[in-house]
């Protein structure tokens, strides 16, 4: 009697329908990674800045479906001083094309009182960007 089942479970496996066997491929993953050289004695106003002027604009980009994700990272090791890096952010993104999207407008919303020239000579004057990565999702698994 099993043997008999066995064909007759291949037969009925292979009549269902495929839409309900496969998952939905998920969108691939653009990570953007910068790393930030900051002088020692404006580590505050460097986390301030990234919190409260560029956090926010982050936070509207994502509600607008720009950005997946924003993280701010502090780096403890590799320590001396031929470290590259003392904070990286993180941005992730749906499409490349998010990456080059203007943010003229979300600096406006968020932050109406403050040109965009001033907020990037703010950005400059608090850090050093010394690298930036663009990684692009090939494959995984899960």
């Amino acid at each position: 009697m099993v043997p008999a089942l066995i064909p007759t479970a291949f037969l009925l496996g292979s009549l269902v329908n495929t839409g309900f066997t496969q998952q939905a491929t998920p969108r691939p993953t653009i990570i953007e990674v910068a790393c930030m050289k900051v002088d020692p004695a404006k580590v505050e106003d460097y986390v301030s800045m990234e919190r409260n002027t560029w956090k926010p604009m982050h936070q509207e980009r994502v509600r607008q479906g720009r950005l997946r994700s924003w993280t701010l990272y502090e780096v403890r090791f590799p320590a001396g001083t031929e470290r590259e890096c003392d904070y990286r952010t993180v941005n992730t993104y749906n499409a490349l094309a998010d990456i080059d999207r203007p943010i003229d407008d979300i600096v406006a919303k968020v932050h109406p009182s403050v040109p965009f020239a001033e907020l990037a000579r703010r950005t400059y004057a608090g850090r050093n960007l010394t690298r930036s990565e663009l990684w692009y999702q090939v494959d995984q698994t899960q």
